[in-house]
């Protein structure tokens, strides 16, 4: 078997970062890749993050996870200053591949938790000298902005055609609070029937740990009541600890692991 890379790739990918193994017939039996992405607000100590993804037909994957821990080294010597993690994603039924990442040094230290919102107990309303409103989502520009700043706070990018999915929902709900012409933080919310799911939330850095982001979740939460909303879920990183605390702030009830995250630190 022999490990390489594709001349070119048709995901927008570097080259260097995608590998394949070919058995003796030279026909491709494993592929993987990795993805390295800046986090500064989402996970400020460690805001170097390698997802790595790996297919294999059955042999070879040992041989790619080689190769594709020994390019992450490469990636992270590029900024060593900074902390990174390499990590990947594993389904909650699929045992086989966690044992396989534990197996190879990976930690099974995070997970993506999906819990139910209460409302927190603050005003709903614009705290004074702050604005708040309804994004303007109608212009691609606009949407292409909206886009920009939410994805600087998630850890996987939210694409055109998703939002433009969640826009057609019944419960699409997006909120801004503003102080004079600067944007301080984001809500937004989509669903259907009685149960929405909240899909944005940001403050930014200045601005936090003023209570910004409950008044954002109160006043959306709010509005998706009064169309009939009785379950709010979320989506929470584990080890993102500002997200932890405002669910435990908002007596937030877990409801299912949704994946885990096995990863790697490089400090």
């Amino acid at each position: 078997m022999q490990v390489y890379h594709p001349p070119q790739t048709n995901n927008g990918l570097p080259p260097e970062n995608v590998f394949l193994v070919a058995d003796s017939a030279n026909m491709p039996i494993a592929e993987g890749y990795l993805v390295q992405t800046y986090h500064p607000f989402l996970f400020p100590e460690r805001p170097i993050n390698l997802y790595l993804n790996v297919y294999s037909k059955g042999p070879g994957l040992d041989m790619l996870l080689g190769a594709l821990l020994a390019r992450a080294v490469q990636l992270r010597q590029q900024t060593p200053n900074l902390k990174a993690r390499v990590f990947a994603q594993v389904g909650m039924q699929d045992a086989a591949m966690l044992s396989f990442y534990q197996e190879s040094g990976f930690m099974a230290d995070d997970a993506l938790d999906v819990v139910q919102l209460s409302s927190p107990n603050v005003k709903p309303s614009a705290p004074m000298g702050y604005e708040m409103g309804h994004v303007p989502l109608q212009k691609p520009l606009e949407q292409a902005a909206f886009l920009m700043r939410m994805n600087a706070y998630r850890l996987d990018a939210l694409q055109h055609p998703l939002l433009q999915r969640y826009l057609t929902m019944p419960h699409f709900t997006a909120l801004y609070l503003s102080r004079g012409a600067e944007i301080v933080g984001e809500v937004a919310f989509t669903g259907i029937g009685d149960t929405a799911q909240l899909f944005g939330l940001y403050v930014t850095p200045n601005f936090r740990r003023l209570g910004l982001a409950k008044t954002l979740l109160a006043a959306g939460m709010n509005m998706l009541h009064e169309q009939g909303v009785q379950t709010v879920e979320a989506q929470v990183i584990r080890r993102n600890i500002p997200q932890c605390r405002l669910a435990q702030s908002c007596k937030a009830t877990f409801m299912r692991t949704s994946c885990l995250y096995p990863g790697i630190d490089y400090d």
